[in-house]
C-alpha cells in the first residue's frame, strides 16, 4: 500500500522528498513552500495523545498528519492549533505563506476545519435530561446558523490556500462521529471526578451536528470545485472509516472518552492513537488515483 501511494503521488512531486525527515512543527521553511501542510484543529493536532511538540496548540507527535508523512516518506509542516475555527485556519495560512512553508513548492495540504464553528457542546448541555426546552430550541438554531453559512467558509478558505499553494493537492476531511447506535446511556469515563454519561436523544443529537458539519463542509468542497473547475481539491470522508468504532460501539474505541487530570483530560471526544492512525491510512487512500 504504502509503495502504491508513493507511486501515485509522484507525478505530484511529493515522492520526491523521499528521506527527507519529518518537520513536527511550521518554523523550518523549505525553498518554495514544504512538500506537505497540514492545517486545522485539534482534529489535526492530534490533541491529547502524549507528547506534544506545540504545547500551545496541543499538537501532538501522534497526529494523523506526522503519521501520513511518515507513511509518504516525507516531511509536514504543521500549523493545526486545538479550538481553530476557518478563521483562524485561515490565520495558519497566511502565517505559513509569511514564514515560506507554504508556496508553489508544496504538493500536497491537508485540511481539518469546520467543527468549531459549530458549538455543539452548547446544545449538548441545553437539549440533555432536564434542560430547558426555550434553551435547546436557542442552541440548535445557532448552530443551524453556523452550518448554514460553512460551505461558504470552507470554500473561502480553500481558495485561500490554492492562491498559496498553486500546485498542490488539496485533501479536505471530514469527522468521525463520535458514538455509535446508544439505546439507553452511553458511559463515556468521567469528569470532574464523576462518571459521565450520554443519553441516546443526546449521543443522537451530537452525531447529527457532525453530520451536519461533514454534510456542510462536502457542499463547500463541491461549491469551490465547480465554480473554480479546480479538480485538485478532494473531500475525504473520515466517518466512513470510523464506523463501528466509536464511543459505546460495536468495535474497539477510536474514540476517547472522558479523563479527569491535567495532562490527559483533552484527550476527551478526540481521536485516540489508533485513531489517529485510520485517519492518516483514510487521507492516504484518498490520495490515490
Amino acid at each position: 500500500m504504502k509503495r502504491r501511494i508513493i507511486a501515485a503521488l509522484a507525478a505530484l512531486g511529493l515522492a520526491a522528498t523521499i528521506g527527507s525527515g519529518v518537520a513536527p512543527a511550521a518554523y523550518s521553511a523549505e525553498p518554495g513552500g514544504s512538500p506537505y501542510v497540514a492545517l486545522g484543529d485539534s482534529e489535526a493536532a492530534g490533541t491529547g495523545n502524549l507528547p506534544y511538540v506545540g504545547q500551545s496548540c496541543l499538537r501532538s507527535r501522534k497526529a494523523y498528519p506526522t503519521v501520513l508523512a511518515e507513511t509518504l516518506n516525507t516531511s509536514v509542516a504543521s500549523a493545526a492549533c486545538a479550538g481553530a475555527k476557518t478563521d483562524d485556519v485561515l490565520g495558519q495560512v497566511a502565517m505559513l505563506s509569511a514564514t515560506g512553508d507554504l508556496g508553489p513548492a508544496t504538493r500536497l495540504v491537508t485540511l481539518t476545519a469546520g467543527i468549531n464553528n459549530v458549538d455543539w457542546q452548547a446544545g449538548l448541555v441545553a437539549c440533555g435530561e432536564g434542560g430547558d426546552p426555550v434553551a435547546c430550541a436557542q442552541a440548535l438554531a445557532v448552530a443551524q446558523q453556523a452550518v448554514q453559512v460553512l460551505p461558504v467558509k470552507i470554500g473561502m478558505l480553500v481558495g485561500a490556500i490554492r492562491m498559496a499553494a498553486p500546485n498542490a493537492l488539496i485533501a479536505v476531511t471530514g469527522y468521525p462521529l463520535l458514538f455509535g447506535d446508544v439505546t439507553t446511556f452511553c458511559s463515556v469515563g468521567a469528569s470532574q471526578g464523576a462518571p459521565a454519561k450520554f443519553t441516546a436523544a443526546q449521543t443522537a443529537l451530537v452525531n447529527s451536528f457532525i453530520e451536519g458539519v461533514n454534510t456542510a463542509i462536502t457542499a463547500g468542497v463541491a461549491g469551490y470545485r465547480q465554480q473554480t473547475g479546480d479538480s485538485s481539491v478532494r473531500f475525504v470522508d473520515i466517518a466512513a472509516g470510523f464506523d463501528g468504532h466509536g464511543l459505546c460501539d460495536t468495535g474497539d474505541r477510536w474514540i476517547s472518552g472522558l479523563v479527569s487530570g491535567k495532562t490527559t483530560s483533552d484527550r476527551g471526544l478526540h481521536p485516540n492513537v489508533p485513531g489517529q492512525q485510520v485517519w492518516a491510512g483514510t487521507v492516504a487512500a484518498a490520495l490515490m488515483p
